[in-house]
């Protein structure tokens, strides 16, 4: 009887990351183990080592990676809360539909499986979810983790302050890659009134970027009236190919422009370009002003006499 006592104290004491239940058959407790996910590290959308430039990069425990419309991977590093070696099934699927995948992989190690040509919904989010199981007690250790996923996503900068008539700049147009899919983006500038400003070029495609990288553009702008005008900046991913008007919500949100049934995200910067005033002068400029009243002081002079 004392054995029994000491055994039920012992059992009592192990850590909460054990849970105690039943056994009928035998009548007396036995633990159960949690199952832990944690970060991945080898993945763009659960933080990846292999582009340390990325923005928006963080932790997660599900690692989503789909580069192209083939394929996306799904990543997972899960243990048993003991640390102890074993096997852990995990079934992933994609949006509650069909679209599954799985595999038996063995806990403590960085693993994953690929859902191949994933249909995604390009018009609204994307749900990973993934169940994690012990093969031999599916019904008593379990985990679920989601994670959402937009295919395809972006966001535009574009920045310019005071401008005069005359000056010549260098543009910076960013364009942020916020979804899964690696494309470049065309990008269109024009102008209201066109007359009132040279672009070069005006029509250009950027660098192909994956999730969270920059692509940037850096057309040559020449100001040449003293007048309001808008600039409009149209841009698109190539990777998104579908002929589709009104445009959806995402990623175009309300600023969008149709043309050729195909959708465009739509920025418009108004800028007022002014006649350059004397402080803007650089010290030379000064010195030509100086120089030219001068000569044109003699000549009003000589001419008196």
């Amino acid at each position: 009887m004392k054995k029994v006592i000491s055994l039920l104290l012992a059992l009592a004491s192990i850590s909460s990351a054990y849970a105690q239940t039943l056994n009928p058959s035998q009548g007396f407790p036995f633990l159960i183990l949690s199952i832990w996910v944690f970060p991945v590290k080898t993945s763009p959308y659960g933080g990846n080592p292999d582009y340390p430039d990325t923005l928006l990069t963080q932790e997660h425990p599900l690692g989503l990676e789909g580069h192209t419309k083939d394929y996306l991977n799904i990543r997972w590093n899960a243990s048993y809360s003991d640390w102890s070696r074993g096997y852990i099934r995990v079934e992933c699927r994609l949006n509650n539909t069909g679209q599954t995948c799985a595999k038996t992989s063995v806990s403590g190690e960085e693993d994953g499986c690929t859902i191949m040509f994933p249909s995604y919904n390009y018009s609204s989010n994307n749900t990973v979810v993934c169940n994690f199981t012990d093969p031999l007690h599916p019904n008593l250790f379990n985990d679920t983790v989601n994670r959402s996923i937009q295919p395809i996503a972006f966001s535009v900068g574009a920045s310019l302050g005071s401008v005069t008539v005359g000056q010549e700049l260098a543009w910076e147009i960013d364009v942020l890659n916020k979804g899964a899919l690696a494309t470049n983006f065309s990008v269109n500038i024009s102008s209201s009134p066109p007359t009132a400003i040279w672009i070069n070029p005006s029509i250009a495609n950027t660098s192909s970027v994956y999730w969270g990288e920059v692509a940037r553009l850096y057309p040559q702008l020449s100001f040449l009236l003293a007048t309001d005008l808008t600039l409009k900046v149209l841009v698109r991913p190539t990777v998104d190919d579908r002929i589709s008007c009104p445009c959806p919500q995402i990623p175009y949100t309300d600023n969008s422009e149709c043309i050729d049934n195909k959708c465009w995200y739509k920025l418009e910067i108004p800028i007022k370009v002014k006649i350059a005033s004397l402080p803007e002068f650089d010290v030379f400029g000064i010195l030509q002003i100086i120089l030219l009243a001068m000569v044109l002081l003699l000549i009003l002079i000589k001419s008196k006499y």
